[in-house]
């Protein structure tokens, strides 16, 4: 099949995809940032999709999609791989809808994730070694059982799902310059960056992933889709690699991402402590891993207007409070 052009994802269709998702999707906070604020010397928002009901952004990809679908194809049921956000959003909307749902997670995703996925009623299979191991497992499952595979990145509705949150960064800081994103396999960041360069095309996307094995990161670089391993992370909603088959992230953030930034664990560590101590905000790795980018830089390269997408909450508060102990107050 041909490759999709950009055009074929527009500011339609990300508006479309915010029509459709309004009952099951937050419109999250804008919060100002006064201490990175006063540490950087400029306006820094903390877009709180940790504040969606899942604790994560992934509700408004895997909503927008499971939503387009027509009604006797929903109504025999969704599946999904994922990292832990993907899935839990996916059993999310399929409860509220009424459908079954079949998450597909590894064994490096965390037990208050795979909980988290099981409390909304989904099946859930959490015995893969690594992503491809579960993707291939879950796309077995939906040839044997005739069940939607919800791709957790790379599916045109999944990714208009995921701009909406430009929607509402430029509606509620219109003057926004610069927007921190987290990475993994990129459909959050390409999602924004349809939305957000239509709306205000000056508008530069910076991504932040973690440094083990990043994938989008490696990608980009190469200029192609490259292997890469799948290493654990404090971030653990970022590893994986993207599929040799990928059609739509990896395009649109060639497209639309000025760069990706890389950030190790004792920074991604830093981040989330900070983000409790200074915020008062509770985030996981890769919620706080743009907060980590910017603590982590001497004098950021940045825009003099900056919001950072602080992507979810999923965190055991145990493994948090260890973080924490271990970064005082600096």
């Amino acid at each position: 099949m041909p490759a999709m052009s950009a055009a074929e994802l527009t500011l339609a269709d990300v508006r479309a995809a915010a029509r459709r998702i309004a009952g099951l999707v937050c419109r999250t906070p804008l919060k100002p940032s006064l201490p990175l604020a006063r540490r950087l010397g400029r306006p820094i928002h903390l877009k709180l999709e940790s504040m969606q009901d899942t604790g994560a952004f992934k509700v408004r990809g895997a909503a927008s999609m499971i939503l387009s679908l027509p009604e006797r194809t929903r109504r025999r049921g969704v599946i999904a791989v994922s990292s832990g956000n993907h899935g839990r959003a996916v059993a999310h909307v399929a409860r509220h809808l009424g459908i079954p749902a079949v998450v597909c997670l590894t064994r490096l995703v965390p037990e208050v994730k795979v909980a988290a996925v099981a409390a909304l009623g989904a099946e859930v299979h959490a015995d893969a070694a690594d992503q491809a191991a579960a993707t291939r497992q879950a796309l077995e499952l939906a040839r044997a059982r005739s069940l939607t595979y919800v791709d957790p990145f790379d599916h045109r509705e999944v990714v208009a799902g995921q701009g909406t949150v430009a929607l509402e960064i430029l509606e509620q800081r219109p003057s926004v310059d610069t927007i921190v994103v987290p990475v993994g396999g990129g459909g959050l960041i390409a999602g924004i960056g349809v939305a957000g360069h239509a709306l205000q095309p000056s508008l530069r996307l910076i991504g932040v992933t973690n440094d083990r094995e990043p994938a989008m990161y490696e990608c980009l670089k190469a200029g192609r889709i490259v292997p890469v391993g799948e290493s654990p992370t404090l971030a653990d909603a970022l590893p994986g690699a993207l599929p040799a088959d990928n059609r739509w992230s990896f395009r649109l953030c060639q497209e639309h991402v000025e760069e990706i930034r890389l950030v190790d664990e004792t920074a991604i560590e830093r981040g989330m402590a900070w983000a409790l101590r200074r915020e008062k905000l509770v985030l996981e790795g890769a919620g706080a891993i743009g907060i980590a980018r910017l603590l982590a830089e001497a004098t950021p390269d940045l825009g003099a207007d900056v919001v950072v997408v602080c992507s979810g909450d999923n965190v055991d508060a145990r493994r948090l409070l260890d973080v924490v102990e271990r970064h005082p107050e600096p």
